[in-house]
């Protein structure tokens, strides 16, 4: 039912949308957004066309090989040809799959590989210039140097919609290529040519999103002239079928100078008949220009509801592109007939909509918390589906989820986060029975982290710490003991006493890897023995005991008791000094430094997630205006309106989510707790267009490039001094107004 209602949202906006090409007005917020912001550095995003958590991302790929670590989303800045255009991809994180059949326009002499960025013209490669290239919401094009051709591409939630404009030519050629994969590793892939205008397929693969089939349906808006299959290295015209571990297709084309062929191209997880249901719900009797129309206005409702006024043009950029960047994933994962996979099982269900993509070692802390007041709908779909893993599945719920594969990223059990967060602040539709089920399986399931060595979940249970024989196991006993913080609320709200206690004598474990010597959360034996001191300069001694080696970052992942983590540290005094400490001391560092980590302030490494609260954290030390000072550095430093504009992995919005919440003036320092601590506001006013038909305004008096710190806030008119506000204050709306000045009020 719920997905025959988005069905029916998203074809009664192709109906009543225009047709045609969308102009974008001076004012139209979608030319705020960047989709390049990103795409250079290691930001690894991609900038081609998707909707909203949609299951389609419809971007160019450049590189694909494992290994080049720049390339996570098919495509980087620095390239300078493009291998064809797949239709998923991740955004912004640090390893990769996907890249489901590829597709390339060409002209001239069929060739079925795609050659090398060196020698393009050795494979179906092209050339390209940025200066031709140009991305918004729902819609990127680029003109193909290599064959004078003009590609633009579009979506829907599971359709790709690609416009290739052509020169006049009697070899207009369109390549199907199956076998593409971003890192990952093909079994087989099959083509089957129908009639004149149709292919369908998939490509069976291994990689970061597990084993998996992906099926195609593709149909092209002309009849071809010709076709043809390659196999086992050979080229085969007029064959229509192919099955191998390198089957591809081609068809041919007569085309006049700047005709234009449309091609649409369904995906589905589970069947060719998914995927050909999934094109009939969405792309049947739609053309390009239409499903173009439908998908800009979809983002552009969305960010619309934040709207706003003043800043420079950098920093509105910036801000809405970060909006863009947060809406991407978690992704949709489910034919419109109810059919998804997951743990690898082809499942069917009509009480949820399946997502996935859960990058939630990263988005638990902002992106989440952040969606909980922009788009409770979604929040309520992911948590159930997280659930469903162990409710509909029978497995567990996952650490880090693609294409419904848990591949055990990252550490801690951070579902439970998501989940909490949400109930905690009262989005509807979540079952608390059946969440504190999946929560407590999820505190009980010991998984063997892939990129971080021995989860230890069972010692740290038996122990009350992560011993120092697992992989970073200070920062696994940090991260499980906040998430059995999360398992002990909803506990206590359901009534559930000894299974409270039980779980907030875990989670203060934080407490027995803390060494009272040397002052940090420090790696401790089986033996109970703590580690012998060593110095902080090498990243061969950290990186066996902090995920990344960050210590700094670590020292304060407490949130969920930040009075007793201060009680460690000599009190608020000891605990602003330390915090003054990490951000004022540089590093000087030997060995080899960890790709995550990156963007130093001092000893804090920005870039990498887990510090992102701490700047919030002087509030608690009687100190809130150099929480102000210094989020006031990160956006300005860290941020920037260029393609390498984002200081590491984007990370599926979580970078995009701090900028966001730090430019309205809260953020949340611990999610599960429905405040948020106060920080400092960028813009003179932005307005946020709640679900619920409220608005809350926060608007920033006085604020300039040297009038950061607050002097002081009202809320509905009211002086408020609390440094926290609560979540209901935001969605009952209202204003929250900041009165700003250029000293500092200690």
């Amino acid at each position: 039912m719920i997905m025959k209602k988005e069905l029916l949202i998203f074809l009664s906006m192709i109906l009543f949308s225009h047709v045609g090409n969308a102009q974008q007005r001076k004012d139209d917020v979608l030319s705020w957004v960047d989709p390049f912001i990103g795409t250079g550095g290691h930001g690894h995003t991609f900038p081609g066309a998707t909707t909203p958590f949609g299951m389609i991302q419809l971007s160019p790929d450049q590189n694909t090989k494992s290994g080049d670590w720049d390339w996570c989303s098919g495509y980087h800045y620095s390239s300078k040809t493009i291998m064809g255009f797949s239709h998923n991809h991740l955004s912004g994180t640090g390893w990769a799959d996907l890249g489901d059949i590829l597709v390339m326009p060409t002209v001239g002499k069929i060739k079925m590989l795609p050659g090398s960025e060196d020698k393009p013209e050795s494979g179906y490669r092209s050339t390209f210039s940025h200066e031709r290239e140009t991305a918004s919401p729902g819609y990127y094009s680029v003109m193909l140097d290599s064959y004078g051709i003009k590609a633009e591409l579009t979506a829907s939630p599971r359709v790709g919609f690609h416009k290739y404009t052509f020169p006049k030519s009697e070899e207009a050629n369109v390549i199907i290529d199956p076998t593409n994969k971003i890192f990952g590793n093909i079994y087989h892939t099959l083509v089957s040519i129908e009639g004149n205008n149709k292919i369908k397929g998939y490509c069976y693969s291994n990689g970061w999103g597990g084993k998996r089939f992906a099926y195609f349906v593709m149909e092209f808006s002309k009849p071809f002239k010709s076709y043809g299959t390659y196999s086992e290295g050979k080229l085969k015209e007029n064959e229509k079928i192919a099955l191998a571990k390198d089957a591809k297709a081609f068809v041919r084309f007569s085309t006049e100078e700047n005709e234009s062929i449309e091609v649409k191209v369904s995906l589905s997880p589970v069947s060719t008949e998914g995927a050909q249901e999934n094109f009939d719900a969405e792309a049947k009797n739609v053309n390009f220009a239409q499903a173009k129309e439908t998908a800009q206005n979809t983002w552009r409702d969305l960010i619309n509801r934040f709207q706003v006024t003043g800043g420079t043009d950098d920093q509105r950029k910036i801000f809405y592109t970060g909006v863009y960047h947060t809406f991407i994933a978690p992704n949709l994962y489910m034919d419109t007939n109810g059919d998804y996979v997951a743990a690898q099982e082809n499942m069917n269900t009509k009480w949820f909509t399946n997502y996935s993509t859960y990058s939630y070692w990263d988005g638990f802390r902002a992106t989440h918390p952040l969606l909980t007041i922009m788009d409770q709908k979604h929040t309520k779909e992911f948590a159930n589906s997280l659930i469903s893993r162990y409710t509909d599945r029978k497995d567990h719920m996952p650490i880090w989820e693609l294409c419904g594969y848990d591949n055990f990223c990252m550490l801690g059990y951070h579902s439970v986060s998501v989940i909490w967060d949400a109930i905690s602040k009262g989005v509807p539709g979540i079952d608390n029975e059946k969440a504190f089920a999946a929560m407590k399986d999820a505190s009980l399931t010991d998984k063997m982290s892939s990129s971080d060595g021995g989860g230890g979940l069972n010692d740290y249970i038996k122990l009350g710490y992560t011993p120092s024989e697992n992989g970073a196991s200070v920062s696994a006993t940090l991260e499980y003991a906040y998430d059995d913080w999360c398992i002990q609320q909803l506990a206590e709200k359901l009534g559930k006493k000894d299974e409270a206690e039980v779980y907030k004598k875990r989670s203060m474990s934080f407490l027995n890897t803390f060494n009272k010597e040397n002052k940090h959360f420090w790696p401790r034996q089986k033996n109970g023995e703590f580690l012998a001191d060593f110095t902080l300069n090498d990243w061969k001694k950290l990186q066996p005991h902090w995920v990344s080696g960050n210590i700094w970052a670590y020292d304060f992942f407490v949130p969920h008791q930040i009075d007793e983590m201060m009680n460690l540290y000599g009190g608020k005094k000891g605990f602003e000094e330390k915090l003054d400490k990490t951000f004022t001391e540089e590093l000087k560092m030997i060995g080899e430094q960890h790709v995550d980590i990156s963007g130093f302030i001092g000893s804090l490494g920005f870039g990498d997630e887990p510090g992102h609260h701490v700047p919030y954290l002087y509030n608690y030390a009687g100190a809130p205006y150099k929480t102000q000072k210094m989020i006031k550095f990160i956006r300005d430093n860290m941020y920037a309106a260029k393609p390498d504009g984002i200081v590491n992995n984007e990370d599926c919005g979580q970078m995009s989510a701090w900028y966001i919440f730090s430019s309205l003036g809260f953020y949340p320092v611990t999610p599960g707790k429905p405040v948020y601590a106060i920080g400092a506001p960028q813009f003179p006013k932005v307005a946020l267009k709640l679900e619920n038909g409220k608005t809350f305004t926060v608007i920033a008096e006085k604020i300039s490039d040297k009038n950061i710190y607050v002097q002081k806030m009202f809320l509905n008119g009211k002086e408020f001094k609390s440094w926290e506000i609560n979540h209901s204050d935001i969605m009952n709306g209202g204003e929250l107004k900041f009165v700003m000045g250029s000293k500092p009020v200690k």
